[in-house]
């Protein structure tokens, strides 16, 4: 350590002479104190910026650096314990003002300082100015100082004893710079002068060993300012005790400042490392350099089962090729001694890893790069052994020498790890040496019950180094020092940390087990039988609980099958007769001069048939959702006709009761995708409970509003509001249970039941979530938001959905009817417009009709699916099996099963269109339009 100005060593002396008087005080305080008393500790508030290698917070949060170091060694003299407070680099000074710090290190002393820093006697090191310059200037070389000369230095003008430092440098080395002086505005923004450099306005910048590493190179650099602990100017009592501690350690240990610095800069250089111009044309001339490595050489190379190489020799080789753009590939042998014969004889660059000094090596005919690692050395001897003895054989790996401390009676050589070890296990040596790290991989490989460790002295080290075939390429040689100096220290002992995980496994046969551990033998043999038996039980008991489960699932599974048969069964059988009923009052009504009492009575007819049918259907929906076999379907539809459907429909209704009923609609996307016949199905049933619950000269309102879209979807709000009669609080939730009705005083015109938690339920599906909101005698809401995305081909459906009024007048169509009743019904039906119409009675007879007639004869086959002889499915297939030109005429299933997967049958059995029983008159004519319109070449013309 240096003292700091002649000027201060009076203050020095003084401090010295306080100092000593302090702990003279406070060993006479201990002295008077009563025995176990322990002294109070004072605790300082510490400064603690972030700088690299002054004061750093590691990744376990603990603080280290210069400054905790010395502060440590200080706290040994002044019993002082320290507060570390982070802070940024601009609070530094308003916090002294402030009171709010003790103590602060790593700054450099400036006169203009003075007032607010108190500043010891003794620095703690000196830290190292250095020359920046540009990357890209290949001008500068910091071997060959000479370079400088002529160039221009920017200097900070109040940086007075950086500059006299670097003069004192220029003038040592018989240099000519030109210095340009900077003034702090010109650095007021930014705090540095990079800008100069970077714009070219000076060849170098003065900077500090902190400034390294980043987009400016290093040219050289040297000893400056000192650094100092400092602390507030009224703090005389602290600055006191720095004197005094600092005197101490600078007289008990004079190197402490240079251990100090070494420890926390570890790789602390003179200049920044740049490959030169014949460096780089070797490289980009060599491009790929070989490397002899043993296989699977714990730490230092591993081989795995799956060839995913790992260990500190890839790791760094990785490290090396991206500093140089050089490319490694390796070269297997069986030993260390065959790596080392494949570089002798050319068969490889360089050797991995040598594992001997440079006089070795020379015998070997080898030149050693600077290491890059040191390994520990271990001894380990048969344990029947003692060990240091005399006349003792020692086992070494061949190409390996040992140190002089072990001098034993023979040598005996082995060329692999397993070798060695096992002749020390069977007595065939007494004790070998060898890398620590790679023998504990292999004595954790393998069992080797005779085998002890003996020592791992720390000062016994290996320093590990490539190697180089004699005379050596300069070039590689330099290029992979240079590539090593560059690798910090601290990765280069991280690599090797990471690699020192052993991964190996132990070997052992049941012998060596049982006799090594008879108790813990004895344990696991009664812990097996005693698993056998637990596990032969829970299997046991497993298989019954699984016989009983699937037994029940089978039966639960056939009971679910025997009810959808069953619904299905029932379903056709219902819809059968209600499709007479309909079909028959529909053409009743269509007759000519029907007396208005009649048509009076077939409307009702209708309309009981119609909400008989409903009926049915919520049954089935309800069956269908506890199934969990309700499927929501996902196709393009138009909003508008939904809800204008609606508006057309339930108006009708609400005018019938005297109701008023309106409309709200307030959307911006028309075309979307989801199912429209669930949507319609859930508004329809709010709409006809709305109407069915308000008296007459109420309001009904339906309200449909677009929330927010983002470009693929849209939300849509919709409510059905009304004046009804409202639902009591402790009903609302009550009316979705299925066969829930309100009480009789309110529920005169209530149905089955099934209407509301039908909705619920299939709201639920489409994504959203039913509420009501009422109040008795005032009325009821049910709202819901649900979200349908945006169908992109909304232009081509639009187009696609505007089916023109075809005429069917003349059209032939085949009709497959068992039913002569439904067959009737359909013929009259389709001879209102104008379609001649042949009918078959089962499948078969189908398929005879179309075969035996010309091609083009029929423009559509209307096919009912339960028939005897042939049903509708098989007589399908065979029509489209045929092989005629008009094979691929339009089939139509007309029939009373009603379900989806009947839908699907009917679609994978080459069926066109599918119109349930009862017929809508309306669905049917419209489906034989969209296929007559399509045109089909065999269509009759």
């Amino acid at each position: 350590m240096d003292k700091k100005k002649s000027c201060r060593w009076l203050c020095g002396g003084l401090g010295l002479i306080a100092g000593m008087m302090i702990f003279f005080s406070a060993a006479v305080h201990a002295a008077a104190q009563t025995p176990g008393q322990v002294p109070e500790r004072r605790v300082l508030r510490v400064a603690f910026p972030e700088l690299e290698g002054i004061s750093e917070v590691d990744e376990y949060g603990s603080y280290t650096g210069l400054l905790v170091d010395y502060l440590n060694e200080i706290a040994k003299y002044t019993g002082w314990e320290y507060e570390y407070i982070q802070v940024e680099n601009e609070d530094l000074v308003p916090g002294f003002e402030e009171g709010r710090f003790d103590l602060m290190g790593g700054a450099f002393y400036s006169a203009g300082f003075e007032e607010f820093f108190a500043y010891p006697d003794y620095n703690t090191g000196r830290s190292r100015a250095v020359l920046l310059c540009r990357r890209d200037d290949d001008s500068l070389k910091g071997y060959d100082l000479t370079s400088l000369n002529g160039k221009t230095i920017g200097v900070y003008e109040k940086a007075v004893d950086k500059i006299r430092y670097l003069n004192e440098f220029l003038s040592s080395n018989d240099l000519d710079c030109q210095l340009i002086y900077y003034t702090y505005e010109e650095m007021e923004n930014t705090g540095n002068l990079y800008r100069q450099l970077r714009d070219k306005k000076v060849d170098m910048l003065l900077g500090n060993d902190l400034e390294i590493g980043g987009e400016f190179r290093m040219v050289t650099s040297f000893q400056a300012q000192p650094y100092y602990i400092v602390t507030t100017v009224d703090k005389t009592d602290i600055l006191d005790g720095l004197n005094m501690a600092l005197e101490y350690i600078l007289e008990s240990t004079p190197d402490f400042a240079e251990e100090v610095y070494n420890a926390n800069f570890p790789d602390v250089r003179l200049m920044d490392i740049q490959l030169s111009e014949r460096e780089l044309a070797y490289i980009n001339e060599k491009q790929t350099i070989t490397v002899a490595l043993p296989k699977d050489w714990h730490p230092l190379y591993c081989d795995n089962a799956a060839d995913h190489h790992e260990g500190l020799i890839p790791e760094l080789l990785s490290e090396i090729s991206m500093f140089t753009g050089l490319q490694f590939t390796y070269v297997y042998s069986d030993s260390y001694a065959e790596s080392i014969r494949l570089v002798q004889q050319g068969k490889a660059d360089i050797l991995g890893a040598y594992l001997n000094g440079d006089e070795e090596a020379f015998a070997d005919g080898l030149a050693l790069s600077q290491p890059y690692i040191e390994l520990n050395n271990i001894v380990m001897k048969n344990k029947s052994v003692s060990y240091p003895g005399e006349g003792l054989t020692c086992a070494v790996l061949t190409g390996r020498t040992l140190p002089p401390n072990l001098n034993p009676a023979e040598i005996r050589y082995y060329d692999t790890l397993a070798e060695m070890i096992t002749a020390v296990n069977t007595w065939e040596a007494d004790y070998l040496y060898g890398v620590s790290a790679m023998l504990e991989q292999e004595m954790q490989n393998h069992r080797y019950l005779n085998i002890l460790p003996v020592t791992q002295a720390s000062d016994d080290n290996t320093q590990a180094a490539f190697a180089i075939a004699m005379p050596a390429e300069a070039e590689l040689l330099t290029v992979l020092n240079k590539a090593i100096s560059n690798i910090p220290t601290h990765e280069k002992t991280a690599m090797l940390n990471r690699n020192m995980v052993s991964l190996g496994y132990t070997r052992m046969s049941i012998q060596d087990l049982i006799y090594a551990n008879p108790l813990v033998t004895l344990l696991l043999f009664s812990g097996i039988l005693l698993s056998a038996t637990t596990g032969a039980l829970f299997f046991i008991r497993s298989r019954m609980k699984n016989s009983i489960m699937r037994s029940r699932l089978e039966a639960a599974e056939e009971k679910s099958h025997a009810k959808s048969e069953f619904l299905s069964r029932m379903s056709h059988e219902i819809r059968t007769p209600m499709n007479a009923i309909i079909g028959l009052t529909d053409l009743a009504c269509m007759e000519q001069n029907v007396p208005p009492e009649i048509g009076k009575k077939l409307h009702k007819i209708r309309s009981s048939s119609q909400y008989l049918l409903s009926l049915i259907n919520d049954i089935l929906d309800m069956s269908r959702i506890e199934n969990q076999k309700m499927v929501i379907e996902r196709q393009g539809f138009s909003l508008s006709e939904v809800l204008d459907a609606l508006q057309g429909m339930m108006g009708v209704q609400a005018e019938q009761k005297g109701l008023t009923f309106m409309v709200d609609i307030r959307t911006a996307h028309d075309f979307l995708e989801g199912d429209p016949v669930r949507l319609r199905q859930v508004l329809t049933n709010l709409l006809s409970n709305a109407i069915k619950f308000t008296p007459a000269g109420g309001t009904v309102t339906l309200q449909a509003d677009e929330i927010n879209d983002d470009g693929q979807t849209a939300e849509y709000y919709f409510c059905v509001k009304d004046t009804g009669v409202g639902i009591p609080p402790e009903d609302q939730e009550r009316i979705f249970d299925a066969f829930e009705q309100l009480t009789p005083s309110v529920s005169r015109s209530a149905g089955t039941g099934l209407g509301l938690p039908i909705c619920r339920s299939l709201v639920e599906l489409m994504g959203g979530e039913l509420q009501v909101m009422s109040e008795p005698g005032k009325g009821s809401a049910f709202c819901m938001t649900l979200r349908f995305p945006l169908d992109t081909g909304e232009k081509e459906r639009s187009e696609a959905s505007e089916i023109p009024d075809v005429s069917l007048d003349g059209v032939r169509i085949l009709l497959a009817e068992d039913n002569d009743l439904n067959a009737e019904i359909a013929q009259e039906l389709l001879a209102t417009q104008g379609i001649h119409t042949e009918r078959a009675c089962d499948g078969q007879q189908a398929v005879d009709l179309f075969t035996a007639c010309a091609p083009g004869t029929y423009q559509a086959v209307l096919m009912d699916i339960l028939m005897p002889v042939k049903n509708g499915y098989e007589a399908t297939r065979e029509i489209r099996a045929s092989g005629r030109p008009d094979a691929d005429i339009p089939v139509i299933a007309m029939t009373a099963n009603s379900f989806k997967q009947d839908e699907e049958e009917a679609r994978s059995a080459g069926m066109d269109g599918f119109v349930p029983k009862p017929v809508d008159p309306e669905r049917l004519f419209s489906v034989l339009r969209e296929f007559v319109k399509a045109g089909r070449p065999h269509a009759a013309k």
